[in-house]
């Protein structure tokens, strides 16, 4: 989708944004990810299936090369802290 699209194809009474839709997408996935942690599976199987499955379907949309650019830049967005929930502030 893009900027502004629309969701179950409405047409221009619920447009919706990149961000919104990246919102939604993300409730849908810690919804799964503490159903499957409910159900007793180690979060860290949890965690690790899904990024397996987030690369999966981006080399599937986007190529091996463009996902490996990608890839190339988590350590430093790892490392500033784009993925981290709770920070400790002093």
């Amino acid at each position: 989708m893009r900027e502004h699209d629309t969701i179950d194809g409405e047409h221009d009474e619920h447009l919706v944004s990149d961000q919104e839709i990246r919102q939604m997408a993300l409730g849908y996935i810690d919804t799964a990810f503490a159903d499957a942690v409910a159900d007793g599976l180690d979060s860290s199987a949890v965690a690790h299936a899904a990024l397996f499955t987030a690369f999966a379907d981006l080399v599937a949309s986007f190529g091996e090369e463009a996902v490996a650019e990608l890839a190339a830049t988590l350590p430093e967005r790892v490392r500033r802290g784009d993925y981290t929930i709770i920070r400790n502030v002093h």
